[in-house]
C-alpha cells in the first residue's frame, strides 16, 4: 500500500551505482546531480548513491570525478530507476557544468544567459597575464589596458564595477574597478576555471552587474574529499616581455580532512615594441593560497587563507612621446591582498530543502602609487567584508518549481592618504535579499528572479570646499529582477530570451573625490548629488550543444539610465 501511494503521487527513488569502465572497481567521491532538479550527491566507498522522492519522469544525470571523462545520461522513471555507469580515464576536464549565475550548477545548455566557460586545455590555450588578457578573445568581451598588469574586462561595451569579478563566488576586496591604473588581484594560471555570464544576470551577487558577471573558480575551500594526492602545475612564457611565469596547486587527503594549497609567481620586463621598449611596464608577482575543510556525503564545512602580492608599472611615454592621459616620470604601483574565508554547505537526504550555504569572507588591500623619487603619491587602504547564506529548494507537491533564496551583506571601509591624493575616506554597506524560481512545461522553461538592495555610503571627511561644497551620507535603495526563458528545439537546440533590470549606486570616487590622484594623471572632482544608475538588457539566443559542435549565437540590447562617467570640466571664465 505504501508502494502504491508513493506512485500515485509521481514519488520515486533513483539509485546509482559508479564504477571505473577499464577495471570495474567503484568510484568514490563522484559527483552526481540531477540537473533538472538541481539535487547533487557524492558516492560512497562502493561508488553508490540514492535519490530518494523524485517527482518527475524525464531527468538528466550528470556524473563528475577528478581524473574521468564527464559522463550525462538521460532517465526515464521509473524504467531507469536503478543507473550504473562506468566512468572512462581522462586527463580532460570538459566545461559541461555552470554555476555562476544560475542559483545551481547547470549544464551549459541548460543555462539562461549567454554563457563562456574556459577550462581545461581551453583554458591553457587562452591564459594571458591577467584575468582581462585571458578572456579577451571570447565573444563580446574586450580589456582595457593601461600596462600589461592594469587591466579590466569589458563585456558588451561596459567595465568598471558594471562587471563583477568574483573568487569563487565571493568580491575580491581590492580596488580595481576605481581607476584605470589599478589591477585586479587574481592570477589566472592557478584557476581551474573562468565562468562569464554576460549581461544583467547577477541577481545572486548583487544589482549593479550590468555588463555581467566573471567567476574564478579555485576551490580554495574544498568541497570534496580527495582519495590520493593529486596535483598541476605550469610554466608560461612571453617574448613580448621576456617574462616567464610558474604556479601550481595540489590537493591531498588529510586523515578525514581535505587540504588544497597552492602558489604562483610571476616576473616580467619592459614590454618591447615596434616603437622601442615601453617604459614602466615591468612587473613581479606572487600569489598563494591554502585552504582545509571537512567534507562528506551531506556537505562540507572549511576555510581557506590568500595572500597577493604585486609590484607593476605604469607606462608613461616611448621615445619622445608622452602618451595620452599618461603620468610624466612615470610610476609603480605596489599592492598587497590578504584574504581570510569560510565555508559551509549542508545537503539534507530528503525534504523540500536540497541544500543550505554561507560563505563569508574578510580582506585587507593596500596599495602605494610610488612616484620617482620614491615618494607615495597615493596611498589607497581598505578593509572590507561580506557574507552570503543560501538555500536551495526543489519542486515538490507544495512548490512548483525549483529556486534559492537567500541574504547579502557587504561592508566596505576605504581610506586614502599620501603625498597627493583627492579621494575621501568613506564606510560602505549593503544588504540584500533575493529570491529565485525556475518552472519547466515540457520544453518549456521559465525563470525569474527578484532582489532588493538598500546600500548606504558615509563620508569620513565632511569639511567642504569650492569644488565639493556639499559632502554628505547618501542612502540608495532598489528592486530589480529578471525574467528568462529557454525553449529545447529537436537536434539538441536551444532558443532563449531574456529581460532584466539592473540597479548601480554611485562609487565612493564618484561621489566624493576632490583632488590630485596622478597615477592616471587626472585631477577627479566628484558629485555628492549623483542618482544612481537604472539599466535594463535584453537577450536572445540561440544555442547548440552536441557532442560535435557546440555554438551559440545572441542579440542584446543594453539601456542605463543616468549613466555616470568621468568627463572633463572647463572653467567658464578661463576656457
Amino acid at each position: 500500500m505504501c508502494g502504491a501511494s508513493r506512485a500515485a503521487h509521481g514519488q520515486q527513488g533513483v539509485s546509482v551505482l559508479v564504477t571505473d569502465a577499464q577495471s570495474g572497481a567503484p568510484v568514490t567521491a563522484a559527483q552526481l546531480l540531477l540537473v533538472e532538479l538541481d539535487r547533487g550527491r557524492l558516492t560512497d566507498a562502493a561508488g553508490r548513491a540514492t535519490f530518494a522522492d523524485v517527482r518527475a519522469t524525464r531527468l538528466t544525470l550528470s556524473v563528475r570525478r577528478l581524473g574521468y571523462a564527464p559522463l550525462t545520461r538521460r532517465l526515464e522513471l521509473p524504467r531507469d530507476s536503478v543507473v550504473r555507469v562506468a566512468l572512462a580515464a581522462s586527463a580532460m576536464n570538459l566545461a559541461d557544468v555552470v554555476v555562476t549565475g544560475t542559483g545551481g550548477a547547470r549544464r551549459t545548455d541548460q543555462v539562461f544567459q549567454p554563457t563562456t566557460v574556459l577550462d581545461g586545455a581551453a583554458l591553457d590555450r587562452a591564459l594571458g597575464g591577467s584575468i582581462a588578457a585571458t578572456l579577451a578573445g571570447e565573444p563580446g568581451i574586450t580589456q582595457r589596458t593601461n600596462g600589461p598588469m592594469a587591466t579590466a574586462p569589458i563585456i558588451r561595451g561596459l567595465g568598471g564595477d558594471r562587471v563583477l569579478v568574483l573568487e569563487d563566488g565571493l568580491r575580491m576586496g581590492d580596488v580595481a574597478t576605481t581607476a584605470p591604473d589599478h589591477a585586479i588581484t587574481a592570477d589566472p594560471i592557478t584557476a581551474r576555471r573562468l565562468e562569464v555570464v554576460r549581461g544583467p544576470a547577477g541577481l545572486l551577487y548583487g544589482s549593479n552587474t550590468l555588463g555581467g558577471v566573471i567567476n574564478v573558480i579555485r576551490e580554495d575551500v574544498p568541497r570534496a574529499r580527495p582519495e590520493r594526492v593529486t596535483g598541476v602545475m605550469g610554466v608560461q612564457g612571453e617574448s613580448v616581455t621576456s617574462g616567464a611565469t610558474i604556479g601550481g596547486f595540489v590537493s591531498a587527503p588529510l586523515g578525514a580532512l581535505a587540504v588544497r594549497a597552492e602558489g604562483s609567481f610571476r616576473d616580467s620586463r619592459d614590454s618591447r615594441t615596434p616603437g622601442g621598449t615601453l617604459p614602466f611596464t615591468d612587473a613581479r608577482q606572487h600569489d598563494g593560497g591554502v585552504g582545509v575543510s571537512w567534507a562528506g556525503t551531506r556537505g562540507h564545512v572549511g576555510a581557506s587563507a590568500r595572500d597577493f602580492r604585486s609590484e607593476y608599472g605604469v607606462p608613461t611615454s616611448i621615445g619622445d612621446l608622452v602618451l595620452p592621459g599618461a603620468h610624466v616620470g612615470g610610476i609603480y604601483i605596489d599592492l598587497r591582498r590578504t584574504t581570510a574565508r569560510v565555508d559551509a554547505e549542508y545537503r539534507p537526504a530528503s525534504g523540500a530543502i536540497t541544500s543550505v550555504s554561507a560563505s563569508g569572507n574578510w580582506v585587507r588591500f593596500a596599495q602605494d602609487e610610488v612616484e620617482r623619487g620614491g615618494f607615495v603619491g597615493t596611498r589607497f587602504g581598505q578593509l572590507s567584508s561580506q557574507g552570503d547564506l543560501v538555500a536551495r529548494y526543489r519542486r515538490t507537491r507544495w512548490l512548483p518549481g525549483a529556486g534559492a533564496v537567500g541574504v547579502f551583506g557587504q561592508w566596505r571601509d576605504l581610506r586614502a592618504a599620501g603625498s597627493f591624493t583627492g579621494t575621501r575616506p568613506a564606510v560602505l554597506r549593503t544588504v540584500a535579499g533575493y529570491a529565485y524560481d525556475e518552472l519547466a512545461f515540457g520544453a518549456l522553461r521559465v525563470m525569474g528572479g527578484v532582489r532588493y538592495d538598500a546600500t548606504s555610503i558615509r563620508p569620513l571627511e565632511r569639511t567642504p570646499t569650492q569644488l565639493l561644497p556639499d559632502v554628505r551620507d547618501r542612502a540608495f535603495g532598489a528592486w530589480t529582477g529578471s525574467l528568462a526563458t529557454t525553449y529545447a528545439l529537436p537536434g539538441d537546440v536551444t532558443v532563449g530570451a531574456s529581460v532584466a533590470r539592473a540597479f548601480r549606486p554611485p562609487a565612493i570616487e564618484e561621489l566624493y573625490s576632490a583632488g590630485p590622484h596622478l597615477a592616471s594623471f587626472a585631477y577627479e572632482i566628484g558629485n555628492p548629488a549623483l542618482r544612481a544608475e537604472r539599466g535594463t538588457g535584453a537577450d536572445l539566443f540561440v544555442r547548440v550543444a552536441r557532442r560535435t559542435v557546440n555554438a551559440e549565437a545572441s542579440v542584446f540590447r543594453t539601456a542605463v539610465d543616468g549613466f555616470i562617467y568621468y568627463a572633463p570640466l572647463v572653467d567658464a571664465r578661463t576656457g
